[in-house]
């Protein structure tokens, strides 16, 4: 058996692998690069329409090519050459499609529909032998080896939530063995914003503090322009939409399932931002403030973590698959109501943290 793993975790925007020392496992060396596919749109909805238009293949062997690319670098790095390394891939629902060249229509349209991904048929180029299965359309297998990742921390059980910042803001709850899903449409905000998403949240909740903006997100006459402030009318509008869907989900979930012990933030927007700035604008409840953890690149970790122990991270993939269920935002009485109170920046009493 190979002493190295390969992880990978396949984002729409970069692609992550790490070489992983199968008897430690400690990284022993890790490449980022861009996704490929890029080329084909910077977003998810981009790739899928380009896929039904007749790109599928050629967005698979971009993919796959620059897995294996990166593997190879990876090899030399430490001097790896000539074996077949054990290979476990994360990525969300429409990026592993792309890379197992399956049809991505279900994804298009109404009602949404995704393809089963097996094993088998993941490209052997990319020299793999797993792939960590989504929940839906919308809870892809990145959000499932984020929970893989947390749920193996001391701070983790019996209860946990986990929010990932995206083109979707997903969320997940675990409570006592049941895990309870969302997806918040958050359109372009957290995306391809000058200076990191995080960066623009802390100016949005800049603004907030020194009253440049009223409650409805409008500049006021006397702060606009703000010479000091990159963010127009409308970039404060898309945050505005964005903030206001996560956080609806965030408090449907907890209605639904419980208040959380601790509650993870996922991936580089949660690394970067500063829990207070998320107070601030309004997209996590103020009682969240101070249990809650970055983790960084969950998705990886949780590549890693199957790699590594995949008895006991199969164990939990099996519990997560088995007590799974998912709100749909879209269709719950509450979002609605939910979605034009959290609208405002400010003059909302906090609501008092629930209780199993």
């Amino acid at each position: 058996m190979s002493k190295f793993g390969i992880a990978a975790d396949i984002g729409t925007t970069n692609v992550a692998l790490a070489l992983v020392d199968l008897a430690s496992g400690e990284i022993a060396a890790r490449h980022d690069f861009p996704n490929p596919q890029r080329a084909f749109g910077a977003d998810v909805i981009s790739r899928i329409n380009a896929a039904n238009a007749g790109h599928l293949h050629e967005m698979q062997r971009l993919i796959s090519c620059g897995i294996s690319a990166g593997t190879n670098e990876l090899r030399e790095s430490v001097g790896v050459r000539g074996e077949c390394m054990k290979t476990v891939i994360a990525g969300n629902t429409a990026m592993l499609h792309l890379l197992c060249g399956l049809s991505c229509e279900g994804l298009a349209k109404y009602p949404f529909r995704a393809e089963k991904i097996p094993f088998a048929c993941i490209p052997r180029s990319a020299n793999t032998t797993g792939a960590i299965p989504h929940l839906s359309p919308f809870i892809g297998g990145d959000v499932v080896a984020g929970l893989l990742y947390v749920m193996n921390m001391p701070d983790a059980l019996p209860s946990f939530l986990l929010l990932d910042l995206g083109t979707n803001g997903e969320t997940a709850l675990y409570n006592n063995g049941k895990i309870t899903t969302a997806s918040a449409a958050a359109g372009p905000a957290f995306e391809r914003t000058r200076g990191g998403a995080s960066a623009t949240i802390a100016e949005l909740a800049r603004l907030v503090r020194i009253g440049a903006i009223d409650e409805t997100g409008l500049y006021k006459s006397e702060s606009r322009p703000d010479e000091k402030s990159h963010l127009s009318q409308k970039k404060i509008r898309d945050l505005q939409l964005a903030k206001s869907a996560v956080r609806s989900g965030l408090e449907i979930l907890i209605e639904e399932s419980g208040e959380p012990r601790t509650v993870f933030l996922a991936g580089g927007i949660g690394e970067a931002m500063r829990v207070a700035d998320a107070v601030e604008i309004g997209l996590i409840p103020p009682h969240f403030a101070e249990k809650t953890v970055a983790v960084g690149n969950s998705s990886l970790g949780g590549a890693i973590r199957m790699l590594v122990e995949p008895a006991a991270a199969q164990k939990d993939l099996d519990e997560i698959l088995q007590n799974h269920a998912e709100i749909i935002l879209a269709e719950h009485p509450r979002f609605n109501d939910l979605f034009i109170k959290f609208l405002d920046f400010g003059g909302i009493a906090p609501e008092p943290p629930r209780t199993f």
